[in-house]
């Protein structure tokens, strides 16, 4: 169907959805829409069309999608202060950390940054995916990061670089793992090309552990930037810990879409679909790999129940994800399901205690979490 929106209005599109534009000015987080061009919504996304002048867009909604229209830019203004205070800066590479609760608009927020940075400019912008349970750039239980350097309309659309495999979906689970996984991708990143460091954070905000944890990555860090995306005042216990120019409060966005936890079960499923598209049964003698932990492989393990793994192929280059799905003790063979074609070096067992079972649907394969082992 065809979408007309007047100019100085907003046309949210919940996912699965498809979007063209076929007359007008538009664009998505400060990218500008070229005529003809069509962006794809996924499902469980929310992305918002402003328009400039009168626009006429080709809509396809999928089931369950959804659009809707409201007055002006759903961009706060308060998103340009830190993208100012950016640009002004010498130091290269800059680096920025971005704080908020769950669905605080943070992956929006870094996007429409990201899209400002480069405008115009010949600028790289790597981005350092934080978010063990709903990571844009890589699979969900690692952090890892991409580079920019062109506008575009979701974080999601960088191709990872290199990750850190942690195994948890939660930094709670595994706060030091976490830390280290981060700082090891900040080291290699800053280390690259790249004019600015963009630190997108996971959601817990609450609770002693997690404070220190935020606090921690930023005494890692040594921001230059520090922007909290605030709803109400749930980040106050954690920013009265900091200070000082570089720390700017910004506003929600109202287009904010707060999802359910089915949703985001969706979301964290579509980043292991996407990492173990075209997936294969590999098997991988374990004379000829090195396993970590040395004492982590299942006796026994089910052929539809298992546990998340890393791959590593030389140094620290993290090849990708795969569900170990059987152990031949005898010939002491590990039998993996993943997408990685490369022979790896280094195997890296997740939670032992967290089962993961594996189904088809269509010709991919799917990873679903059924849940934590009894004690």
């Amino acid at each position: 169907m065809q979408q007309t929106v007047q100019p100085n209005r907003t046309l949210i599109v919940d996912g699965p959805a498809s979007i063209q534009l076929v007359t007008g000015r538009a664009e998505v987080f400060g990218n500008p829409i070229k005529e003809a061009q069509r962006i794809v919504v996924k499902e469980g996304k929310r992305l918002p069309f402003f328009t400039f002048e009168a626009t006429v867009f080709n809509v396809l909604l999928g089931a369950n999608a959804r659009i809707q229209e409201v007055e002006g830019n759903t961009i706060p203004e308060s998103w340009n202060r830190p993208v100012r205070t950016l640009l002004g800066l010498e130091k290269k590479p800059a680096v920025i950390v971005v704080l908020g609760a769950h669905d605080s608009g943070k992956s929006s927020f870094c996007t429409y940054l990201v899209n400002k940075l480069v405008e115009g400019k010949s600028c790289r912008v790597g981005v350092l995916d934080g978010d063990l349970g709903q990571s844009d750039i890589g699979p969900s239980a690692s952090v890892g990061y991409g580079l920019a350097s062109k506008p575009l309309t979701e974080i999601y659309n960088l191709r990872l670089q290199n990750g850190y495999f942690v195994g948890v979906t939660s930094p709670v689970a595994a706060i030091n793992k976490t830390i280290e996984g981060l700082t090891a991708m900040m080291r290699e990143v800053c280390g690259r090309p790249v004019d600015y460091v963009l630190v997108n954070t996971d959601g817990f905000i609450s609770g002693d552990a997690v404070i220190n944890y935020k606090l921690s990555l930023i005494k890692e860090f040594k921001p230059d930037v520090v922007v909290a995306i605030q709803m109400k005042d749930e980040l106050e216990p954690l920013t009265a810990y900091l200070g000082g120019p570089g720390v700017m409060l910004v506003e929600a966005s109202p287009a904010l879409s707060l999802r359910t936890a089915e949703k985001r079960k969706i979301l964290r499923e579509m980043t292991y679909t996407r990492h173990l598209k075209k997936s294969k049964l590999q098997c991988y003698p374990i004379s000829q790999i090195t396993v970590e932990p040395r004492n982590g492989v299942p006796k026994a393990q089910e052929p539809e129940k298992g546990v998340l793994v890393g791959l590593y192929g030389r140094g620290t280059k993290f090849l990708g994800i795969g569900v170990l799905r059987a152990v031949n003790v005898g010939r002491r063979v590990l039998k993996v399901q993943t997408a990685v074609s490369a022979k790896p070096i280094r195997l890296q067992i997740g939670n032992p205690r967290r089962l993961w079972r594996l189904c088809r649907r269509g010709c991919v394969w799917v990873c679903l979490l059924l849940g934590k082992l009894s004690s």
